[in-house]
């Protein structure tokens, strides 16, 4: 998310003003691996763009996987996985090129059905990750943009029970990814590969493209594919939308659902996710 419009540009310093808002890590990992399939950092993927900034934000997040899959075959449609989640995460930039990041999940509810009617719950702290986002900005005629490259690290700090959200293992992950803006529009394109101690692998693709319609706004669609070495994979497609109130104070709202569904050759699991995101930041 970013605000590149003569007021919002001019409200930081003279040396920061081409600066890109938004930052999406989409992630190349080589010997690594994260939970996430998606890097987002605090706060809203973009700020604090400036020496020695912090900030913080909340997330929460509703999930609802409405159909119990094995590979591509739909075993029953109306067996269902409810997850609420909330994330602390907090952000320091050392410089306007290095920062830390650290994010912290709770599951306030978990809940999934399975095929013989059971009924599983979760609940609790999940795994903790930490990562240094590293940016190299460029500024062109009409154009800004950026490259990102970002070493994390994941924590099992999440309990070990029959049912869990988080995987409880050590993980880490290397990722690049670049983006482009003009004062109207922004365009992001990456990848990932990630690995997992005990786990399977994973990768994906992210492609997202917008319109920046007022100084304080900017409206994404946001399009990415997830795919897992045993066959798993999805396509989440969705809006989203960045609202500054002020300098401090940043919104964000997302909605994304899942098409080309596909569980994964070796276990029935849930799928067809359908997210609703909202989250507030503040940066300093």
């Amino acid at each position: 998310m970013r605000t590149f419009k003569t007021t919002l540009l001019n409200s930081f310093r003279a040396d920061d003003t081409f600066i890109l808002g938004r930052m999406l890590l989409i992630s190349f990992s080589l010997i690594l691996g994260s939970i996430s399939l998606k890097a987002d950092q605090p706060i809203m993927n973009m700020m604090p763009r400036w020496d020695g900034g912090y900030g913080w934000q909340v997330l929460y997040d509703t999930l609802e996987r409405s159909k119990l899959m094995q590979g591509s075959e739909v075993l029953d449609a109306d067996k269902s996985e409810n997850i609420d989640l909330v994330h602390l995460q907090g952000v320091y930039t050392w410089d306007r090129s290095i920062r830390m990041t650290v994010k912290i999940p709770y599951v306030l509810r978990a809940q999934r059905e399975n095929l013989d009617g059971t009924i599983e719950r979760d609940k609790g702290l999940g795994d903790i990750k930490v990562a240094l986002p590293l940016k190299q900005y460029f500024n062109l005629d009409g154009r800004t943009g950026s490259w990102t490259f970002a070493p994390q690290v994941v924590i099992p700090t999440s309990e070990v029970d029959q049912y869990n959200i988080y995987s409880s293992v050590w993980g880490g992950g290397l990722s690049v990814g670049y983006e482009t803006e003009t004062y109207n529009w922004f365009f992001a394109v990456g990848a990932s590969y990630w690995t997992y101690e005990k786990e399977t692998d994973r990768s994906a693709l992210n492609l997202d493209f917008g319109i920046n319609p007022y100084d304080n706004m900017q409206i994404l669609l946001e399009n990415d594919y997830h795919y897992k070495n045993d066959g798993a994979r999805r396509l989440s497609v969705g809006p989203s939308i960045y609202f500054r109130q002020n300098l401090q104070t940043h919104w964000r709202l997302e909605f994304k659902k899942d098409y080309f569904v596909s569980a994964g050759k070796t276990g029935v699991d849930h799928a067809n996710e359908t997210k609703l995101s909202l989250g507030v930041g503040f940066v300093y």
